[in-house]
Protein backbone atom coordinates (compact mmCIF):
# COMPACT_ATOMS: atom_id res chain seq x y z
CA UNK A 1 0.00 0.00 0.00
CA UNK A 2 1.09 3.57 -0.67
CA UNK A 3 3.21 4.73 2.29
CA UNK A 4 1.21 7.90 2.83
CA UNK A 5 -2.03 5.95 3.03
CA UNK A 6 -0.43 3.25 5.17
CA UNK A 7 0.66 5.73 7.82
CA UNK A 8 -2.82 7.28 7.96
CA UNK A 9 -4.34 3.79 8.35
CA UNK A 10 -1.94 2.91 11.15
CA UNK A 11 -2.64 6.16 13.00
CA UNK A 12 -6.41 5.76 12.70
CA UNK A 13 -6.41 2.11 13.77
CA UNK A 14 -4.01 2.70 16.67
CA UNK A 15 -5.95 5.75 17.86
CA UNK A 16 -9.33 4.03 17.73
CA UNK A 17 -7.97 0.98 19.51
CA UNK A 18 -6.47 3.14 22.27
CA UNK A 19 -9.73 5.08 22.58
CA UNK A 20 -11.69 1.85 22.92
CA UNK A 21 -9.31 0.33 25.45
CA UNK A 22 -8.71 3.64 27.24
CA UNK A 23 -4.98 3.11 26.87
CA UNK A 24 -1.96 4.99 25.56
CA UNK A 25 -1.30 5.03 21.83
CA UNK A 26 0.90 2.20 20.57
CA UNK A 27 2.04 2.67 16.98
CA UNK A 28 5.22 2.18 14.97
CA UNK A 29 6.20 4.15 11.89
CA UNK A 30 7.77 2.53 8.83
CA UNK A 31 11.61 2.41 8.62
CA UNK A 32 11.63 5.03 5.85
CA UNK A 33 9.88 7.60 8.09
CA UNK A 34 12.40 9.76 9.94
CA UNK A 35 9.97 11.87 11.94
CA UNK A 36 6.34 12.80 12.48
CA UNK A 37 5.29 16.26 13.62
CA UNK A 38 1.70 17.17 14.51
CA UNK A 39 0.62 20.82 14.39
CA UNK A 40 -2.59 21.44 16.33
CA UNK A 41 -5.26 23.93 15.38
CA UNK A 42 -5.89 27.05 17.45
CA UNK A 43 -3.39 27.72 20.27
CA UNK A 44 -2.34 24.17 21.12
CA UNK A 45 1.11 24.20 19.53
CA UNK A 46 2.58 20.97 18.17
CA UNK A 47 3.56 17.44 19.15
CA UNK A 48 6.79 15.72 18.19
CA UNK A 49 5.38 12.19 18.32
CA UNK A 50 2.17 10.28 17.64
CA UNK A 51 1.87 9.36 21.32
CA UNK A 52 2.01 13.00 22.37
CA UNK A 53 -0.45 13.98 19.64
CA UNK A 54 -2.91 11.36 20.85
CA UNK A 55 -2.59 12.40 24.51
CA UNK A 56 -3.27 16.07 23.73
CA UNK A 57 -6.12 15.19 21.37
CA UNK A 58 -7.85 13.06 24.02
CA UNK A 59 -7.60 15.95 26.47
CA UNK A 60 -9.28 18.09 23.82
CA UNK A 61 -12.22 15.66 23.71
CA UNK A 62 -11.34 13.37 20.80
CA UNK A 63 -13.52 10.25 20.90
CA UNK A 64 -13.20 8.80 17.38
CA UNK A 65 -10.94 9.00 14.33
CA UNK A 66 -12.03 8.40 10.73
CA UNK A 67 -9.88 7.80 7.69
CA UNK A 68 -11.25 9.55 4.60
CA UNK A 69 -9.94 8.57 1.16
CA UNK A 70 -11.26 9.69 -2.25
CA UNK A 71 -12.67 6.74 -4.20
CA UNK A 72 -12.20 8.31 -7.65
CA UNK A 73 -9.16 9.97 -9.22
CA UNK A 74 -8.95 11.66 -12.59
CA UNK A 75 -5.30 10.63 -12.94
CA UNK A 76 -4.62 7.29 -11.25
CA UNK A 77 -0.96 7.50 -12.26
CA UNK A 78 -0.40 10.31 -9.77
CA UNK A 79 -1.05 7.90 -6.89
CA UNK A 80 2.58 6.78 -7.09
CA UNK A 81 3.83 10.19 -5.94
CA UNK A 82 4.04 11.74 -2.48
CA UNK A 83 1.29 14.08 -1.32
CA UNK A 84 -1.11 12.92 -4.05
CA UNK A 85 -3.41 10.60 -2.08
CA UNK A 86 -5.69 13.44 -0.88
CA UNK A 87 -6.43 11.27 2.16
CA UNK A 88 -6.81 12.66 5.66
CA UNK A 89 -8.08 11.92 9.16
CA UNK A 90 -11.21 13.40 10.74
CA UNK A 91 -10.97 13.81 14.51
CA UNK A 92 -14.36 13.77 16.25
CA UNK A 93 -14.45 15.63 19.55
CA UNK A 94 -17.03 15.93 22.29
CA UNK A 95 -18.95 19.21 22.61
CA UNK A 96 -17.49 20.65 19.40
CA UNK A 97 -17.28 19.99 15.70
CA UNK A 98 -14.67 17.74 14.09
CA UNK A 99 -11.24 18.78 12.85
CA UNK A 100 -9.21 17.52 9.92
CA UNK A 101 -5.65 16.18 10.11
CA UNK A 102 -3.82 16.21 6.76
CA UNK A 103 -0.24 15.02 6.04
CA UNK A 104 2.58 16.57 4.08
CA UNK A 105 5.57 14.37 3.24
CA UNK A 106 9.04 15.86 2.71
CA UNK A 107 12.03 13.77 1.59
CA UNK A 108 15.42 14.28 3.25
CA UNK A 109 18.05 13.64 0.57
CA UNK A 110 20.92 13.35 3.05
CA UNK A 111 19.24 10.97 5.51
CA UNK A 112 17.33 9.11 2.78
CA UNK A 113 13.99 9.19 4.54
CA UNK A 114 10.76 11.09 5.00
CA UNK A 115 9.66 13.73 7.48
CA UNK A 116 5.89 14.01 7.85
CA UNK A 117 4.03 17.06 9.08
CA UNK A 118 0.42 16.47 10.09
CA UNK A 119 -1.47 19.76 10.24
CA UNK A 120 -4.85 20.04 11.98
CA UNK A 121 -7.56 22.42 10.79
CA UNK A 122 -10.99 23.06 12.24
CA UNK A 123 -13.89 21.76 10.15
CA UNK A 124 -16.71 24.27 10.45
CA UNK A 125 -20.43 23.41 10.19
CA UNK A 126 -19.96 19.66 9.74
CA UNK A 127 -21.59 16.68 11.52
CA UNK A 128 -20.38 16.09 15.06
CA UNK A 129 -20.78 12.30 14.86
CA UNK A 130 -18.89 9.91 12.55
CA UNK A 131 -20.79 8.59 9.50
CA UNK A 132 -21.64 4.92 8.96
CA UNK A 133 -19.37 3.26 6.41
CA UNK A 134 -20.87 0.60 4.12
CA UNK A 135 -19.46 -2.90 3.68
CA UNK A 136 -18.69 -3.32 -0.04
CA UNK A 137 -16.66 -6.51 0.15
CA UNK A 138 -18.98 -8.37 -2.25
CA UNK A 139 -18.48 -5.74 -4.95
CA UNK A 140 -14.73 -5.75 -4.21
CA UNK A 141 -14.55 -9.52 -4.61
CA UNK A 142 -16.50 -9.37 -7.89
CA UNK A 143 -14.28 -6.73 -9.50
CA UNK A 144 -11.13 -8.57 -8.40
CA UNK A 145 -12.30 -11.60 -10.37
CA UNK A 146 -13.16 -9.55 -13.45
CA UNK A 147 -9.90 -7.64 -13.48
CA UNK A 148 -7.94 -10.85 -12.88
CA UNK A 149 -9.50 -12.28 -16.05
CA UNK A 150 -8.56 -9.13 -17.96
CA UNK A 151 -4.98 -9.28 -16.68
CA UNK A 152 -4.69 -12.86 -17.92
CA UNK A 153 -6.15 -11.92 -21.30
CA UNK A 154 -3.58 -9.12 -21.84
CA UNK A 155 -0.73 -11.41 -20.67
CA UNK A 156 0.03 -9.71 -17.36
CA UNK A 157 0.55 -12.74 -15.07
CA UNK A 158 2.04 -10.71 -12.21
CA UNK A 159 -1.05 -8.54 -11.86
CA UNK A 160 -3.39 -11.49 -12.45
CA UNK A 161 -1.69 -13.25 -9.53
CA UNK A 162 -2.04 -10.17 -7.30
CA UNK A 163 -5.75 -9.88 -8.04
CA UNK A 164 -6.27 -13.62 -7.55
CA UNK A 165 -4.46 -13.60 -4.19
CA UNK A 166 -6.41 -10.56 -3.00
CA UNK A 167 -9.68 -12.28 -3.87
CA UNK A 168 -8.67 -15.44 -2.00
CA UNK A 169 -7.64 -13.42 1.07
CA UNK A 170 -10.94 -11.57 1.00
CA UNK A 171 -12.82 -14.89 0.84
CA UNK A 172 -10.76 -16.39 3.65
CA UNK A 173 -9.10 -18.91 1.31
CA UNK A 174 -5.50 -17.66 1.64
CA UNK A 175 -3.21 -16.86 4.53
CA UNK A 176 -2.37 -13.27 5.44
CA UNK A 177 1.30 -12.29 5.18
CA UNK A 178 1.37 -9.18 7.37
CA UNK A 179 1.34 -9.44 11.13
CA UNK A 180 -0.42 -6.10 11.62
CA UNK A 181 -3.45 -7.21 9.58
CA UNK A 182 -3.50 -10.76 10.92
CA UNK A 183 -3.86 -9.40 14.46
CA UNK A 184 -6.92 -7.29 13.65
CA UNK A 185 -10.44 -8.55 14.44
CA UNK A 186 -12.30 -10.45 11.72
CA UNK A 187 -13.14 -9.63 8.98
CA UNK A 188 -11.29 -6.32 9.04
CA UNK A 189 -7.78 -7.77 8.87
CA UNK A 190 -8.62 -9.78 5.76
CA UNK A 191 -10.16 -6.75 4.09
CA UNK A 192 -7.09 -4.61 4.77
CA UNK A 193 -4.76 -7.37 3.55
CA UNK A 194 -6.77 -7.70 0.33
CA UNK A 195 -6.69 -3.93 -0.19
CA UNK A 196 -2.92 -3.92 0.30
CA UNK A 197 -2.40 -6.85 -2.06
CA UNK A 198 -4.48 -5.27 -4.84
CA UNK A 199 -3.01 -1.78 -4.52
CA UNK A 200 -1.42 -1.72 -7.98
CA UNK A 201 -1.83 1.94 -8.91
CA UNK A 202 1.40 3.90 -9.16
CA UNK A 203 4.02 4.94 -11.69
CA UNK A 204 6.49 2.96 -13.76
CA UNK A 205 5.88 -0.79 -13.64
CA UNK A 206 2.43 -0.41 -12.09
CA UNK A 207 -1.02 -1.33 -13.44
CA UNK A 208 -1.08 2.23 -14.85
CA UNK A 209 2.00 1.61 -17.03
CA UNK A 210 1.86 -1.08 -19.76
CA UNK A 211 -1.54 -2.78 -19.09
CA UNK A 212 -3.72 0.02 -20.59
CA UNK A 213 -1.77 -0.16 -23.86
CA UNK A 214 -1.95 -3.95 -23.94
CA UNK A 215 -5.71 -3.78 -23.33
CA UNK A 216 -6.21 -1.32 -26.18
CA UNK A 217 -4.31 -3.62 -28.55
CA UNK A 218 -7.04 -6.25 -28.19
CA UNK A 219 -9.97 -3.84 -28.05
CA UNK A 220 -10.39 -3.97 -24.27
CA UNK A 221 -9.34 -0.39 -23.51
CA UNK A 222 -12.76 0.66 -22.23
CA UNK A 223 -12.94 -2.45 -20.03
CA UNK A 224 -9.52 -1.64 -18.61
CA UNK A 225 -10.66 1.87 -17.63
CA UNK A 226 -13.99 0.69 -16.24
CA UNK A 227 -12.50 -2.12 -14.16
CA UNK A 228 -9.59 -0.01 -12.92
CA UNK A 229 -11.98 2.71 -11.75
CA UNK A 230 -14.20 0.15 -10.06
CA UNK A 231 -11.26 -1.61 -8.39
CA UNK A 232 -10.04 1.69 -6.98
CA UNK A 233 -13.53 2.66 -5.82
CA UNK A 234 -14.23 -0.69 -4.14
CA UNK A 235 -10.81 -1.03 -2.53
CA UNK A 236 -10.91 2.49 -1.08
CA UNK A 237 -14.50 2.05 0.13
CA UNK A 238 -13.52 -1.23 1.81
CA UNK A 239 -10.42 0.42 3.27
CA UNK A 240 -12.54 3.09 4.95
CA UNK A 241 -15.05 0.50 6.13
CA UNK A 242 -12.36 -1.68 7.72
CA UNK A 243 -10.32 1.09 9.34
CA UNK A 244 -13.28 3.09 10.60
CA UNK A 245 -15.41 0.17 11.80
CA UNK A 246 -12.76 -2.15 13.25
CA UNK A 247 -12.74 -0.65 16.76
CA UNK A 248 -16.19 0.88 16.99
CA UNK A 249 -17.03 1.41 20.65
Amino acid sequence: MNGELQDLCDLALSANRALKEKSVLETESAPYILSRKFIFSEQFGFAGSAKQWFSVSVKRGMHAVNLIVPVKYEKRGHLGFANESRAYLVLYRKDRGPSVLAPFWNYDQQKKGWNITYREREWVDKPVEPPVFADETEAFEAVLKEIEDLAEEIHEPFFASRFSTAGKILAGKAEMEHKRTAELPEPYGRILEAVTCSDVFGGMGSWNDCPPFEARKIGRGEDYERLSDELLRCSRACLMYAVNTCYLR
